[in-house]
């Protein structure tokens, strides 16, 4: 799978700040959580059949979401729901987190930012449809 965004455009253009060693498995990451928010929609359709303001969109949220995975991780652990867990006859069960309090994006793991841009492109409402 190709990258949606290079280290030059990161650098250059969105003018990033990570350092050298860890942008482009930053990048990778953060467009596979871009995936995930979107369906797989990009992976469907392909990156290139986009339109140019979907691709900026999309460029836009992975550089985003590459500066708060080099933050604070891939998964935030603080933002999950784990009610119960089980691992052969040993079971744990916890009180649910109040997610009426929490954005949508911090119930993905996703920066407020690369979630506020991927929503503009349409691809991740779940009526979407690609007509091209």
């Amino acid at each position: 799978m190709s990258l949606y965004v290079s280290k030059e455009y990161y650098l250059n253009t969105f003018k990033g700040n990570m350092i050298e060693g860890e942008i482009e498995k930053n990048l990778k990451l953060a467009q596979n959580k871009i995936n995930r928010v979107t369906l797989n929609r990009i992976v469907g359709i392909g990156f290139n059949n986009l339109t140019e303001f979907q691709k900026e969109k999309v460029r836009e949220s992975i550089c985003y979401q590459a500066d708060y995975i080099c933050e604070n991780g891939y998964n935030n652990e603080n933002n999950r729901d784990i009610s119960s867990y089980s691992v052969l006859d040993i079971s744990l069960n916890t009180q649910p987190k109040d997610n009426n309090s929490k954005t949508k994006a911090e119930l993905e793991c996703i920066s407020e930012m690369a979630y506020d841009s991927i929503v503009q492109t349409g691809l991740t409402q779940r009526t979407w449809r690609y007509n091209g």
